[in-house]
């Protein structure tokens, strides 16, 4: 095989994973590890044991990539994703991979993750890993053969709980042994936002979904009320944000995440002058954008939070 394709196997390989949408995983987890540093700044903490953060991180990032390589295998396979698809991340519809490689790579993912989460079991015990599992349990049937909690209308609730608050509360359990209520709190804006990544690629497939007899929660309130949804999770991290600055439970400083703003009125914007979903093909990109730039800076503002507001 010829170095060019190599590289061009690599190339496919690595959009199978839909690497795009890792900061939806990556952002709560070292969100976690935040939480743990403004923490022990404050004196709240004893030592955490950092070994754990890069296993937990290995482990959150292989479940998300088996997730997301399941989730195109069955949307495949049970003909949700066909030609003319409007996703250009969806590389089975463009026949770049086969089922066969999505099917067995996706299930490598899973149990690799589950082998590195209970490593992280030897220093928290076996209660750790079995909640761990119970997470992984819900990720690996978002899409699967005879269960699928996204052809249920409970693919929204499952995102926001296992990208938001149950990765948060697992990071600090594995770095400090324990979950602080302080930790679910702040997780609050980036899982409403991880949510919004979720909802708006229903949004844009709901024709489609419904053709194929697939209920999601943009399919059971419609495309109008969808689209109020999808502003409500767009605004409600910064909301939650003033509440937790007013409460005291975060510094000001967290204020800086309202850069994130504007980019998310403007996506706003866009989804209501949308009137067929060709205008709304890279929604689920656009959302992870909002995604990424707003929990960018909520996650330095808790940084600088430690290092300068706090000790």
């Amino acid at each position: 095989m010829t170095r060019a394709a190599i590289a061009s196997s690599v190339k496919v390989w690595f959009l199978s994973l839909r690497p795009y949408s890792f900061t939806a995983s990556l952002m709560p987890i070292l969100l976690a590890a935040a939480v743990v540093f403004v923490m022990q700044r404050k004196g709240e903490l004893s030592a955490p044991l950092w070994v754990t953060f890069p296993l937990f991180a290995v482990a959150g990032v292989l479940f998300h990539a088996g997730t997301n390589v399941l989730n195109d295998y069955y949307d495949y396979i049970h003909g949700v994703d066909s030609e003319g698809d409007v996703d250009p991340t969806h590389l089975l519809t463009r026949g770049l991979v086969t089922p066969k490689f999505m099917h067995r790579t996706g299930h490598i993912y899973f149990a690799v993750g589950v082998l590195v989460g209970v490593t992280i079991g030897i220093w928290r015990g076996p209660v750790f890993v079995g909640a761990g599992i119970v997470a992984a349990s819900a990720a690996y049937f978002y899409t699967s053969r005879h269960l699928s909690l996204k052809y249920l209308a409970l693919g929204d609730i499952v995102v926001f709980l296992l990208l938001g608050p149950a990765m948060v509360a697992m990071g600090t359990w594995a770095l400090t042994g324990a979950i602080p209520m302080y930790a679910v709190a702040v997780s609050l804006p980036v899982a409403f936002l991880v949510t919004a990544i979720m909802h708006g690629n229903n949004l844009r497939d709901v024709e489609t979904d419904k053709v194929e007899g697939i209920l999601t929660l943009a399919g059971l309130i419609g495309r109008r009320a969808s689209k109020h949804l999808l502003s409500f999770l767009l605004l409600a991290p910064f909301a939650v944000t003033v509440g937790l600055v007013g409460t005291g439970t975060l510094h000001p400083v967290a204020i800086l995440s309202f850069g994130a703003l504007i980019p998310a009125v403007r996506l706003m914007k866009k989804v209501y002058r949308a009137k067929e979903s060709a205008a709304l093909a890279l929604l689920p990109l656009s959302c992870a954008f909002v995604h990424i730039v707003f929990s960018s800076l909520f996650l330095g503002a808790l940084v600088l939070e430690g290092l300068v507001f706090t000790g």
